[in-house]
């Protein structure tokens, strides 16, 4: 997909499947399993649309999947894709992790992290991207790394650590420039340093909410994650974003849609927010 100067791809970061309730919060299940039938444990499947962003001067990826590094307990608990699905969609685009000059993510959680740091032959954690600077949210890295007991499910401790021993991490705050014609901002809401991805060229400009509005099926205010830690804030945030996004005509890339990896979207006097030109990948 082409936006001004930045050509944009879709990288599979790994197909997985969550529980519903997990994955709609507070709507029950006699509403969700409407717009999307659950297997006899309860889960749904997820999509893992990553980013590639590439113009002249820079190859940026935006989140990085799940990796490659997880047990056998883990991957059959998420039903996990098998292999190293990142890396290997990233080369059917023709592009090698060495290429890549900037890992930018919208915040710490497994599925958006782990893909960042493998396991080498010899037991070693590496860098996947060993030439890329990581751009991390300053408030979701004190968060990651603040040893709350709390949060110590919620972030991958072993590559939270090597992304932290690599001399490789830039921190941003909010409406930060991380290159020219990308930017993040904070949302919270999801995390609490939880980031939104806004690229613009050309006069076209595409919104990636991330968690924040996982997917095509999240456009409502009350409909979002229950991993969301601050969710009333996702339900101020999300609807201010979706709204700008709809009234400037942004393109919309979805991260867990299983069906939808771009669309626009078009404010609905009932429905809050409405689905307008999907597509299934850029």
């Amino acid at each position: 997909m082409r936006l001004g100067d930045w050509d944009l791809s879709t990288v599979n970061g790994g197909r997985f499947r969550l529980d519903g309730g997990v994955m709609f919060g507070v709507v029950p299940r006699t509403v969700w399993e409407k717009a999307v039938r659950p297997d006899e444990r309860n889960r749904i499947p997820v999509a893992n649309h990553c980013v590639l962003a590439r113009n002249r001067d820079h190859c940026v990826l935006i989140d990085t999947g799940f990796g490659d590094k997880h047990d056998q307990l883990d991957r059959n608990f998420y039903d996990m894709q098998p292999g190293s699905p990142l890396i290997a969609s990233l080369a059917s685009l023709g592009v090698t992790a060495q290429e890549i000059d900037v890992v930018l993510f919208s915040h710490l959680h497994f599925d958006h992290v782990s893909g960042a740091v493998r396991r080498g032959v010899d037991g070693e954690l590496t860098l996947t991207f060993p030439n890329a600077r990581h751009v991390v949210g300053r408030c979701e890295w004190e968060e990651a790394t603040s040893g709350a007991p709390e949060l110590e499910t919620a972030y991958p401790s072993c590559d939270i650590e090597a992304l932290r021993q690599a001399d490789c991490l830039s921190l941003v705050d909010d409406d930060e420039e991380i290159v020219p014609g990308l930017r993040v901002r904070v949302t919270g809401g999801h995390t609490r340093g939880h980031l939104a991805v806004i690229l613009e060229s050309g006069g076209e400009t595409a919104l990636y909410p991330c968690d924040v509005c996982p997917s095509t099926l999240h456009l409502r205010r009350m409909w979002h994650l229950a991993y969301d830690v601050y969710p009333l804030e996702t339900r101020r945030q999300k609807p201010r974003l979706l709204g700008e996004a709809a009234d400037g005509g942004w393109w919309v890339l979805w991260n867990h849609d299983p069906q939808v990896a771009v669309s626009r979207i078009e404010r609905h006097p009932k429905r809050e927010f409405v689905v307008a030109d999907p597509r299934p990948a850029l």
